[in-house]
């Protein structure tokens, strides 16, 4: 599947932005959100999801909440947890709502009580197939999303009606400058160059096409394979990347280097093969990640 998300006006889709109950929001993260919704002519749908296991924990008899002072603990109860997740997830939807008029998007905000990934596949099938969900907490190593209880693989296997999550690394800083696509199967190749020429619109960079090559003995065919399927495109940036050479690592250097802003790859491919691997490689370049089927 590729990257793709509904047109406002089609009721066919959206950007889901998820902000979970920690509160800890990526701000790049919640940056691409809008731009993706900019390039499509979508809209916005922040959903502050309260999950259901901390309320379960809170009616438990030892439960505690130890806050940032550290300095003493108290009974963690269901009333009190509610309570700071009103206000919290007030405070949130405001600072979104407020980003979504100054980026001219339209959006809508709600919060739901659920285990986090059903809560975003019944949001998304309500009003699907064309959604992307955007992570609005720093992607981390361990469940792979910054949101506790969901990792990427659930995601992806559970939320049928999304054509792609993105991420940021925490120190992510930039939506600007080139949209890079990369690809490893000729038949993604259409498809992926022009969702990133779409998204340039929004960011104001160029799109540019990075084939990921691991047999040196098809780099010449390939190349001109991807040259006769794209035709004449002016302006393209398209560059051959021998994998006999490089790393993941490696290839983020270059994309830094290049002062890539948004990176669409495929969840599963060379650069994000696990779950494990997407928080390393996020962190390592300055924009979001946009991972597809």
């Amino acid at each position: 599947m590729i990257a793709h998300v509904a047109h406002a006006d089609e009721q066919r889709g959206r950007v889901v932005l998820w902000l979970g109950s920690s509160g800890e929001t990526q701000e790049t993260a919640v940056d691409a959100a809008f731009r993706l919704a900019q390039a499509f002519e979508s809209e916005v749908e922040s959903v502050f999801i309260e999950d259901r296991q901390l309320f379960e924990l809170a009616t438990l008899p030892f439960a505690r909440e130890i806050p940032l002072s550290g300095r003493e603990t108290r009974a963690l109860s269901a009333d009190t947890l509610a309570r700071d997740m009103r206000v919290q997830a007030a405070a949130l939807q405001r600072h979104i709502l407020a980003r979504a008029k100054a980026a001219d998007v339209r959006a809508e905000a709600r919060v739901v009580r659920a285990e986090p990934v059903r809560a975003l596949a019944d949001v998304c099938a309500e009003n699907g197939p064309w959604n992307v969900v955007t992570l609005g907490a720093p992607v981390r190593n361990g469940n792979g999303t910054g949101h506790a209880g969901a990792g990427l693989e659930a995601l992806f296997e559970a939320v049928h009606a999304t054509t792609g999550i993105v991420v940021a690394g925490r120190a992510a800083q930039r939506t600007s400058g080139p949209v890079i696509a990369v690809v490893e199967e000729l038949d993604r190749v259409v498809p992926m160059m022009r969702a990133a020429e779409r998204i340039a619109t929004a960011t104001g960079g160029a799109a540019a096409l990075w084939l990921l090559e691991h047999d040196q003995a098809r780099q010449d065919w390939t190349e001109g394979q991807i040259r006769l399927a794209l035709g004449p495109t002016p302006g393209l940036a398209f560059e051959v990347i021998d994998m006999t050479a490089h790393t993941p690592r490696s290839v983020a250097s270059l994309m830094r280097a290049a002062g890539a802003g948004f990176v669409i790859t495929r969840f599963g491919g060379t650069l994000t093969p696990r779950e494990c691997d997407v928080a390393p490689f996020a962190e390592l370049i300055d924009g979001p990640l946009f991972l597809v089927r």
